[in-house]
């Protein structure tokens, strides 16, 4: 028995020694009854951060697309037609803003004075003009050169409407308060860029593929042959009126021509006309100040003159 009694104290020591051993070896497992002590590798939750970081390039993708979808909807001359609520009169001296966007850069004019410095804008119609220079003549007061210079000053930022009628485009310039203080017209008359073959003129129709006419909108000039004489001259938007285009100081070469009643038909036709709309099929219609028909014109073939 005292043999027993020394080998069973012996194995307890010999155990408890061990658990000891293994007590320095292996982390503790606290707070859970009956749980293992061999070490249990952390799952992790699957990062997040990837997916939030790949949206946000999505969403500031889509918001430089946005803005750039805006910049180009502003680019470009407008003719400024109201401030303070008030309609400009037409003069020679109309006000206008111009904004480049390629460089971020706005020219503008009171009527008077230049105004030009820098320009962003979001998609959201936001627009903060900076760095503003100015001119400073003296200038016969006008109800609208202040308000214009103001607007355009920077103080404050303004939000942008943009909406079209006809073939022109609207700009409306709203103040923090919800006021338009100044508002904005930009033609659309581009579709009238290009070569075309007059088809009638008069009312009466024209097959002579010589017959065309040449009008460049960026350069405002326009050129052309009336089926035998060559002419050209200038041309003129009206920035007061809708769809509104003239053609004036037209010349032409002085050849005989078998058909000269055509070719006075034209040039007077061009010297009478005040507007012009798109019909179907990419054509156009050329009118007089009453809305008359005075000529009508299709594309004409890319190797045409």
């Amino acid at each position: 028995m005292k043999i027993t009694h020394a080998l069973i104290a012996t194995i307890a020591a010999a155990t408890i020694s061990s658990c000891s051993l293994l007590d320095t070896i292996l982390p503790k497992k606290t707070g859970v009854s009956g749980a293992s002590a061999t070490p249990v590798e952390k799952t992790e939750k699957p990062s997040t951060e990837k997916k939030t970081d790949k949206t946000a390039k999505v969403e500031k993708n889509d918001k430089t697309q946005a803005d750039e979808k805006m910049n180009e909807k502003l680019n470009g001359e407008w003719i400024i037609v109201s401030a303070s609520g008030k309609a400009i009169p037409v003069t020679d001296e109309m006000p206008y803003i111009t904004f480049e966007k390629e460089d971020g850069k706005f020219y503008a004019s009171n009527g008077c004075n230049i105004i030009n410095g820098t320009y962003n804008v979001s998609s959201d119609g936001k627009v903060n003009f900076e760095n503003v220079l100015s001119t400073m003549k003296m200038c016969p007061e006008t109800d609208y050169e202040y308000p214009i210079t103001k607007a355009l000053s920077g103080v404050e930022p303004l939000t942008l409407k943009i909406n079209n009628l006809g073939h022109e485009t609207y700009l409306h310039f709203i103040n923090a308060k919800g006021t338009e203080i100044l508002s904005a017209r930009k033609h659309n008359m581009d579709f009238l860029n290009g070569n075309w073959l007059i088809t009638s003129v008069g009312g009466k129709t024209i097959e002579n593929e010589d017959a065309t006419i040449f009008i460049d909108i960026n350069e405002l000039k326009v050129h052309g042959n009336t089926g035998c004489n060559f002419f050209n001259g200038i041309l003129y938007i009206n920035p007061d009126k809708s769809n509104a285009i003239d053609f004036s100081n037209l010349a032409s070469t002085r050849m005989a021509c078998p058909n000269m009643e055509q070719e006075s038909a034209i040039i007077i036709a061009l010297e009478e006309t005040t507007g012009a709309i798109e019909g179907s099929e990419g054509r156009v219609m050329l009118l007089n100040s009453n809305g008359k028909e005075l000529m009508t014109m299709k594309p004409a073939p890319v190797n045409a003159e």
